[in-house]
């Protein structure tokens, strides 16, 4: 990055001085008429020398006085200083065409001229300054919005990625603490149910422990972690509620942002109601277009859920999709779920890069 830097750098910097000695040549009328090697060299010395002066002009303002003036925002202290240091170099630049370069390398005596001359070529020379220290400016000002630009990206979208992290993490703490009481009972009573019961709450706990901050996961993984979780929610409510599960896809490798869909079984469970029921889970994927649909009785009074699950999901489908939709109602007393996700409009690759 920095051998890349310099080479930048030196490539202008050439470019500039072959520039400048073009016009030295072929702007004077003593090479056009009598082209020599002499005279060549003699102007390649005097850009060279000039060159030198613009080059310390250039990279003072650009690393001492532009990094200051970006750090403090003082804009006067920083025109101000920027114009001292612009009739400084230009000061330096007619010195060394008056006392060296017309002397010693083009042997002429330097003449007196009038004030009104001097003035007219100091400002000639501020003018030529000017022009090249602006171009390097500019560029390094470029580079320093670009920059910027960069770092507050990067800025909001660790932001997003830890707020997509803090949503998934929310995992309904009574599913939990209802899970472990259905295990002790199955314990107590001594039955051949409760080691599988452990085994599939350890796979549900690991993958949202281990599996969820990754950027995506095959569906069919989705639907695992699903299935278990619908075996321990039967423990809790027997065959007094029937989960009704019906999957179409056409790849169970497609690729999906992890604990999106297994939130909605959740909230189906939390909200249906206490009498018997039956919760219809019913889900299509064709060509990375997902459609899911779910419903589940409810009292006949009850309002739309309000809690954090649902606004939760729609909150991490913003940060994750560019392309889907999730609309849900209450209708002759069953609450209606219908999610639409374009899987090929995922937008979550800065958020989760793995070369973290």
């Amino acid at each position: 990055m920095i051998n890349k830097r310099i080479g930048q750098h030196i490539l202008f910097w050439t470019v500039y001085y072959f520039i400048c000695l073009y016009n030295e040549l072929y702007l004077s009328p003593s090479f056009s008429a009598y082209p020599s090697v002499s005279l060549f060299m003699q102007a390649m010395l005097s850009v060279f020398l000039l060159f030198a002066v613009k080059i310390s002009v250039a990279y003072f303002i650009m690393y001492k006085l532009l990094p200051d003036w970006v750090g403090e925002k003082n804009t006067v202290q920083f025109l101000v200083s920027v114009a001292l240091t612009l009739i400084v170099g230009t000061g330096l630049m007619r010195l060394m065409m008056h006392w060296v370069i017309w002397p010693l390398v083009y042997s002429e005596i330097p003449r007196s001229i009038e004030f009104s001359a001097f003035v007219a070529r100091f400002f000639y020379s501020m003018l030529e300054l000017l022009q090249v220290v602006g171009v390097a400016v500019c560029i390094k000002l470029y580079k320093l919005r670009m920059e910027s630009v960069k770092k507050e990206k990067s800025l909001v979208a660790e932001k997003s990625r830890a707020e997509v992290l803090h949503l998934k993490s929310q995992t309904n703490p009574h599913f939990l603490f209802n899970t472990l009481n259905s295990i002790y009972s199955l314990s107590r009573a001594k039955s051949e149910a409760a080691p599988d019961s452990i085994m599939r709450l350890s796979k549900i706990l690991r993958y949202t422990l281990y599996d969820s901050d990754k950027r995506t996961i095959a569906i069919g993984d989705e639907l695992k972690v699903i299935r278990d979780y619908i075996e321990l929610q039967q423990l809790r409510f027997g065959k007094r509620i029937e989960m009704k599960l019906s999957t179409d896809l056409d790849s169970e490798f497609i690729q999906i942002a992890p604990l999106l869909l297994l939130p909605l079984v959740e909230n189906a469970y939390k909200h249906c109601d206490e009498r018997e029921a039956a919760i219809f889970f019913d889900l299509h994927l064709r060509n990375g277009q997902l459609l899911l649909k779910t419903s589940n009785p409810v009292s006949e009074n009850k309002e739309i859920p309000s809690g954090s699950g649902l606004q939760n999901l729609k909150r991490q489908l913003e940060l994750l999709y560019s392309d889907f939709s999730l609309n849900y109602f209450i209708k002759d007393g069953q609450f209606n779920l219908e999610l639409m996700i374009n899987l090929n409009s995922y937008a979550g690759h800065e958020l989760f890069d793995t070369g973290r």
